[in-house]
């Protein structure tokens, strides 16, 4: 064992300095860790917006992609020889397709 934690041979300084300083180690880590779990809640909090931030920006760039294909597709031609426009039992076909396309 350590000189310093005998009790018969050691100072009553030492043995005060020892018991202080492992007391401060406690405490501190005591400390450390209520400090922690208050500032848990705002780190989670920092993380979720940073994350809400990134998915916002990232449905942004898809709508703006999607708009941008849905332009490009009422452009171009249909196939020749096919009308282009549609009879109202063709468009309700058409429009549960892309229902359940989508």
């Amino acid at each position: 064992m350590l000189p310093l934690l005998q009790l018969g041979k050691s100072s009553l300084a030492a043995q005060a300095f020892v018991k202080g300083l492992i007391q401060g180690a406690i405490y501190a880590g005591i400390v450390i860790a209520l400090l922690f779990l208050c500032l848990l809640p705002l780190i989670v909090k920092h993380i979720r917006k940073k994350q809400a931030k990134n998915a916002a920006a990232i449905r942004a760039k898809s709508s703006k992609v999607r708009a941008s294909r849905e332009l490009e597709m009422s452009l171009k031609p249909e196939e020749p020889g096919k009308p282009v426009v549609a009879t109202f039992s063709e468009s309700r076909i058409l429009e549960k397709q892309d229902k359940r396309a989508s």
